[in-house]
């Protein structure tokens, strides 16, 4: 297998000695884009990715800043858009507390040997090796089924996650989370593993805000699957004037979203779209409350 392909900017175990001040977000984004989760996807992230969208909603949510107090962010990655989401929010005056939530948010660095170290989640799922301080992605490409560079990775990782599952469960671990390193420490962004298509009872009714960016989409889901997240939402919304944000970000970085209201009937209404609106706006829309 050819090192240059299979090699990451930096190793985990050096990302997280790094303090704040000396890592890029640039940087700190191409880390967290190598690392695919037992699910399939990437923490993929960039900076200032839903500018635009701040823009079209600024006079909408300034006019509402009062009564925006405890915001919800779903499947925030890495939360470096929770971080901007909360700038934005209060330079638009309004004061915040954001519970921001993933579906991997807890993750493990296990030292085998000085020379061996495997980043991986609390179930053992490689993330990525270090060898000798040379990061390894663990994952399987296409392009290894041909070169049959899959085989070593396979067995790799068959061997070795439930080793690493019972080191964690033994505390032999350093436990550090998948989030952005320009996390604020003044304790108003909570991030919270969480998975939008099961309803927590926790976040019921607290939120004034729910913002879904690039989740909610028919790449990712079924229509039913929207549904039920749509539900979720909606039974996380604090009562009618609470707002939703759905937005997505499509590969030429142009976004795609609408800001809804929540109404007395239960049902929503869309104030402000960007690029066309969300691509399940009329999922939305067409929402009745049970």
């Amino acid at each position: 297998m050819d090192t240059d392909s299979r090699a990451m900017t930096v190793s985990a175990k050096k990302f997280y000695s790094l303090s704040s001040s000396t890592i890029d977000l640039v940087s700190e984004s191409a880390f967290f884009a190598r690392l695919k989760m037992r699910n399939g996807t990437f923490k993929l992230t960039q900076p200032s990715r839903f500018r635009e969208l701040e823009v079209a909603f600024r006079p909408l949510i300034a006019e509402r800043a009062a009564s925006l107090h405890d915001i919800l962010d779903v499947g925030v990655s890495t939360g470096l858009t929770t971080v901007e989401l909360s700038k934005f929010l209060e330079s638009c005056g309004a004061t915040v507390h954001i519970t921001a939530t993933d579906l991997f948010v807890e993750a493990h660095i296990v030292e085998f040997a000085p020379w061996v170290t495997v980043f991986c989640d609390p179930e053992g799922w490689p993330l990525q090796y270090d060898l000798r301080g040379v990061a390894v992605r663990p994952w399987i490409r296409r392009l290894d089924y041909v070169t049959l560079a899959f085989a070593p990775l396979l067995l790799a990782r068959v061997l070795l996650q439930p080793r690493l599952r019972a080191r964690v469960r033994a505390g032999k671990s350093r436990q550090v989370q998948m989030i952005t390193r320009s996390l604020p420490e003044n304790g108003k962004i909570n991030f919270v593993e969480d998975d939008i298509m099961s309803r927590s009872q926790h976040l019921a009714g607290r939120f004034d805000l729910v913002r879904a960016a690039n989740i909610l989409n028919t790449n990712y889901f079924s229509l039913d699957q929207i549904r039920t997240a749509i539900e979720n939402i909606h039974s996380y919304l604090r009562g009618p004037g609470a707002l939703v944000v759905v937005t997505r970000t499509n590969r030429a970085q142009e976004n795609a979203g609408t800001l809804f209201e929540l109404k007395e009937d239960g049902s929503f209404a869309a104030l402000e779209r960007v690029g066309g609106g969300s691509e399940i706006e009329k999922l939305l829309l067409d929402f009745r409350a049970s």
